[in-house]
């Protein structure tokens, strides 16, 4: 009797054993998937609970990378307003020593000061008409228009700085830089620093058509305010500059970060799958050799 059970008993273990292989290589089948594509699954179903996870990080990875890229593009801009300035700073300083010279007694009235003066804020107004990628970078909001079409407007009051040569914006264009954060872009040609630049520059130019000397005192005075306050703007350009560098460094952190995560989720980890397949494989080997014991078992041995 106790034999008759083994012989059934024997029967019972070969489907159990036909089973575990089919689950055994489906289950090996996913691995061997999984560590060639890379991925944990192919489809959003075999991520089971980690969809919602998934996607959150997906949506976080992509923000990110917009952020950045916008980013990139604003630091250029910033970059190219620098650089801009720089050249603004030095035609400035000439500004500032054409003054001078002119009212030097001796040699001033000789010295074709007019027309280096007005060529000089011809150069300006170029400046200040700076694209990068097609926007005019000192005309505020209204990017599409120049914002200093002519270098000749002269103020309403000799003297008192205004804005009746710019032609842009007053408002200035918003920068997001990142969520919840938004700055202005730092600088418009009509700065108070470029108000004053020009009333200098169209004060002087009538001061010295009349040898007015008062008036050229009055004009140096003012150029030298403006150009102060050009230093000052520029450094405010390169303030706004490394707060978005420092920005898109902190997001360039959080995408090492979030990737991390992500992979986490939907990645292989090709160390512990090799390592399960590596056991699976011996499971199936003694699997099958159990099956290969149990099929060498004749039908009478059952029937005894």
């Amino acid at each position: 009797m106790t034999n008759t059970l083994n012989r059934i008993g024997s029967v019972n273990l070969l489907n159990s054993t036909l089973q575990d292989v089919t689950s055994v290589q489906e289950q090996l089948a996913t691995l061997q998937t999984q560590i060639s594509s890379g991925n944990v699954a192919q489809t959003f179903q075999g991520l089971n609970g980690n969809v919602e996870n998934y996607s959150e990080l997906d949506a976080r990875l992509n923000r990110t990378d917009q952020f950045t890229t916008s980013n990139d593009s604003t630091i250029s801009s910033l970059q190219t307003a620098d650089e801009t300035m720089s050249q603004m700073e030095d035609i400035v300083s000439n500004m500032t020593t054409l003054i001078q010279s002119r009212l030097n007694t001796a040699t001033g009235q000789s010295m074709p000061f007019n027309q280096e003066m007005s060529d000089a804020l011809t150069s300006l107004s170029t400046l200040m008409n700076t694209q990068y990628d097609g926007r005019y970078i000192f005309a505020g909001t209204a990017s599409q228009t120049a914002p200093v079409p002519d270098s000749t407007v002269k103020p309403t009051t000799a003297g008192v700085p205004d804005t009746n040569y710019y032609a842009g914006s007053g408002q200035s264009m918003k920068l997001r830089i990142d969520d919840g954060v938004e700055i202005d872009y730092p600088v418009r040609a009509d700065d108070p620093a470029f108000q004053q630049i020009f009333a200098a520059a169209q004060q002087a130019l009538d001061a010295a058509k009349n040898n007015d000397t008062a008036g050229l005192n009055a004009s140096l005075t003012l150029m030298q305010q403006g150009q102060q306050g050009l230093i000052s703007a520029r450094a405010t350009v390169n303030a706004v500059t490394v707060n978005v560098q420092d920005t898109n460094t902190r997001l360039g952190q959080l995408k090492t970060y979030w990737q991390g995560l992500s992979d986490k989720v939907s990645k292989t980890d090709i160390v512990a799958a090799s390592t399960q397949v590596a056991s699976y494989e011996a499971i199936l080997q003694a699997t099958f050799q159990v099956y290969s014991r149990l099929s060498q078992l004749k039908l009478s041995d059952y029937l005894r």
